[in-house]
């Protein structure tokens, strides 16, 4: 017990101290600057909304009204929605249920990695080092606007189960690593089917002729099913009902594949300053996962020193995972894609390459154990060393990793339609272009702070009939741009008025004074206009 305080606390340590200043400021700063991380905060702040007041309507987000089952337009979240669900029951603040569920996530990560390497090892030392390589490794914070892939945990739980029953197969244990392997889904459905995949080589290479071995993973198969099924059949069901894509185009999987370029880039301290002479001589990046010098040096010395099965199994999940990261080009991606039930909705094959950085890790911790020995003081330098070189520096050609802002005021229309009677909203300015429709997520992001029903939304699917009422209702307030309110019982209109300029502000009041006695002005401070429908140009009362 007192080595899993140990690794607890040390990952505790090196959580808060690589995403500086998350932890201490939960509850005032996130990443706020684009449309995924809104559309993540979103995310997993209506999770915690819909399980304290209505769960039964979890997948009926407040976007896209009246659709339904609108929160499995995108991926679901789940993971993330439950480790950030007790920090919103406690607070009611978005802000605390997002960075919570990153907190807890990668804390969880750490922890399981530590506890896999040192399952495998027989070294805490070792397993502190690894972990913090993994945890933190160069492809985490150039997605720290992507909640979904900040969840990794999944990954060392399901290897971490995969021993434990290789250890002594049977069905419960079998049972076990199935359960591992639908939490890992349903935290991220990239990881948990590249996970599966990558599990099917390991179980492979570590094949056992016990016929417990086979029938425990039958078991584990069944299991994984059976969690599963529940979440993903109305999941489907409401992808279906507005005719959503079943699988990516190969023209976006192509571009979702990686380069070698990918492979070499990092957004890190120790391992940035080559970024310009690579962008110079192989071209841009997409996905930084260079695995920094340390983990490669670590893993070095265990494919160097070691000659034990479970090195050479992790040794080929790491080249598989790396030659199906290249997508289609080379092959693998296209016969694995092709075996695999769910993996033509997947579009970036280039996210297999946390599973190389995760089978490095593991033979980092390997190698470390080599040089840590009995020797504590040794593995604190390891692991003091792999934090300072996993340090995010966002200089020159860098993408941002932790890149928290402070919450902004709430604007007093969102504070007041909070307390205001039901009814479905609509936020202009409305973005009618496709590629415009990610801005939708600002609207989003402030609902978080009244809940009401939008029907403005951004997600992977958008319903046909938002494409035919996008440009028309920009025409508000017009008879046609009433018309589709009435349509869709619209009570309340906000405008955020800073991104119109002096001309487009002009033409929109002077819209207003033909149909004043069907608006009632609720608040216009700070900026953003508040208005509710008291009647309909075409006769009727109000909503």
């Amino acid at each position: 017990m007192r080595e899993w305080w140990t690794a607890l606390a040390v990952g505790a340590a090196v959580v808060t101290a690589l995403t500086y200043p998350l932890v201490p400021r939960m509850g005032s700063m996130a990443r706020l600057d684009g449309g995924d991380a809104k559309f993540g905060l979103w995310n997993v702040a209506w999770i915690g909304h819909a399980l304290l007041t209505q769960p039964s309507h979890l997948l009926d987000a407040n976007i896209f009204y009246p659709h339904t089952g609108t929160l499995a337009y995108s991926e679901l979240n789940l993971g993330a929605g439950i480790l950030g669900f007790p920090g919103y029951a406690l607070t009611r603040n978005p802000l605390v249920a997002l960075n919570s569920a990153i907190a807890i996530g990668l804390l969880l990560t750490f922890v399981l990695t530590w506890a896999l390497v040192r399952r495998l090892t027989g070294s805490p030392g070792a397993g502190l080092v690894a972990a913090t390589l993994f945890t933190f490794c160069p492809n985490i914070p150039t997605r720290s606007a992507e909640i979904q892939l900040l969840m990794t945990f999944g990954i060392p739980l399901v290897f971490l189960a995969f021993h434990r029953f290789h250890e002594r197969p049977g069905v419960g244990r079998g049972a076990a690593l199935g359960a591992a392997l639908a939490v890992a889904g349903l935290a991220c459905a990239y990881y948990g089917l590249y996970t599966g995949t990558a599990l099917a080589a390991m179980a492979l290479v570590m094949a056992d002729r016990r016929r417990a071995y086979w029938t425990g993973l039958g078991a584990a198969l069944v299991t994984m099913g059976l969690i599963v099924a529940p979440v993903y059949m109305p999941y489907q069901a409401a992808r279906q009902a507005v005719a959503a894509p079943q699988a990516a185009s190969a023209e976006n999987i192509l571009a979702w594949s990686a380069h070698v370029s990918d492979f070499l880039a990092s957004p890190t301290f120790g391992d940035s300053w080559w970024l310009p002479a690579l962008g110079r001589t192989l071209g841009p990046w997409q996905d930084p996962m260079f695995p920094g010098l340390v983990m490669l040096a670590l893993a070095a010395v265990a494919c160097a020193r070691e000659r034990r099965r479970e090195v050479a199994a992790y040794a080929a999940v790491a080249v598989l995972a790396a030659w199906a990261a290249f997508g289609p080009r080379l092959g693998l991606y296209s016969l694995v894609a092709n075996s695999i039930p769910g993996m033509g909705l997947l579009r970036a094959p280039v996210r297999y390459g946390i599973l190389v950085s995760f089978a490095l890790a593991v033979l980092a911790g390997f190698g470390a154990r080599r040089i840590v020995g009995r020797r504590p003081v040794v593995a604190a330098a390891l692991v003091l060393l792999a934090a300072v070189e996993l340090t995010v520096w966002a200089g020159p050609g860098t993408r941002p990793g932790w890149a928290l802002s402070p919450l902004p005021p709430v604007p007093a229309a969102y504070r007041m339609l909070a307390d205001l009677p039901d009814g479905p909203v609509v936020v202009f300015p409305f973005p009618y272009q496709r590629t415009d429709y990610h801005n939708h997520t600002r609207a989003m992001f402030w609902s978080v702070f009244h809940w009401k029903p939008l029907v403005n939304g951004y997600s992977d699917v958008v319903p046909p009939d938002f494409d035919q009422i996008a440009v028309p209702i920009n025409s508000f307030p017009s008879p046609a741009a009433f018309d589709i309110m009435r349509a869709r019982h619209v009570r309340y209109v906000v405008w955020d008025i800073e991104p119109y300029d002096a001309a487009s502000r002009a033409r929109l009041l002077a819209r207003f004074p033909p149909y004043a006695q069907y608006l009632r002005q609720l608040t216009t401070e700070g900026g953003v206009w508040l208005y509710e429908i008291t009647g309909w140009p075409n006769g009727g009362g109000g909503s």
